[in-house]
């Protein structure tokens, strides 16, 4: 089990991780974003995950350490590649980001403060659309947000993959992210093996990143298909209650209910209502074909 003992966290021994596919029209504003942090971390390391156009080729003209996986091997794995060579150069914690967001000025200092002040094993905020622009992205904000909710947690179930921080010594002793989870869901099964271990995630509500992608209302769907399915993939590979698969569609089933009634009666309008519908439905397929096929 991980504990305070291991010593005090520092944004000099935190290395920020950015796996990255297919992000080549996204790498200016990235970097721009991430030389502006204040404290810096003690490195920067991006992945590019056989992303087969230009990503790695303008990471590295911005003067990131990129390291390259051939062909693409998905989500599992380049986050094993980036905190193994954090691990490697003598770092304590790794906060990982996603290519599509940028994180404020002082999330560094805050995720090692957060870090130092206890005995947790990793820290995390939520994504937040900062400036939606479509249909799908004011939906998504309303009923599916990259949040646990506005209160802080000290026992969170798991870390938002988009801003999630670990102490290095917490994922080696469980072996790191499952290579199998290649799209989403990584971030729900390490969360539920650390803590079927004993060690605590932490979730804070005001440690927010900015979302900066903007999805059609396909994105979206296929969006809410993988997430479900590979949630319950990771819940049915690390079981730690009863009925909990069951519980995943029953919430799903009243989400479906709720956001095509709350389109229609509070704002009077059937489009939102419609894609509320398409999307949900999308989730509990999701959610049916995981239970079906772990």
């Amino acid at each position: 089990m991980i504990d305070g003992s291991l010593g005090r966290v520092t944004p000099g021994s935190i290395a920020l991780c950015v796996p990255c596919f297919r992000e080549s029209e996204r790498v200016p504003e990235l970097a721009a974003g991430l030389r502006a942090l204040d404290p810096a971390p003690g490195v920067i390391l991006m992945l590019d995950d056989g992303s087969g156009d230009r990503t790695g080729t303008l990471l590295r003209a911005e003067g990131f350490e990129v390291l390259v996986h051939e062909h693409n091997l998905g989500l599992g794995v380049a986050r094993n590649t980036l905190w193994r060579r954090a691990e490697a150069l003598a770092m304590m914690a790794v906060a990982f980001i996603d290519a599509d967001v940028v994180p404020p000025v002082d999330y560094l200092g805050r995720v090692a403060s957060l870090l130092s002040e206890s005995s947790l094993a990793g820290v995390g905020g939520r994504n937040v659309d900062s400036e939606p622009r479509s249909r799908s992205d004011i939906w998504r904000g309303r009923f599916w947000p990259q949040s646990l909710g506005d209160r802080p947690l000290m026992d969170a179930p798991l870390l938002v993959g988009a801003c999630a921080s670990y102490r290095i010594a917490a994922l080696r002793e469980v072996g790191g992210f499952n290579p199998d989870f290649r799209t989403h869901g990584e971030d729900v099964e390490v969360g539920r093996r650390l803590r079927r271990t004993g060690q605590r995630l932490g979730y804070e509500p005001s440690l927010m990143v900015h979302h900066r992608r903007s999805d059609e209302p396909r994105d979206l769907l296929r969006s809410c298909f993988l997430h479900c399915r590979e949630g319950m993939r990771a819940t049915l590979a690390t079981p730690m209650g009863a009925g909990e698969p069951a519980n995943l569609m029953l919430g799903m089933g009243r989400k479906l209910v709720r956001a095509p009634i709350a389109a229609l009666i509070k704002r009077r309008d059937p489009a939102e209502a419609a894609l509320g519908f398409a999307a949900c439905s999308a989730g509990l397929l999701g959610y049916a074909v995981g239970w079906g096929r772990p």
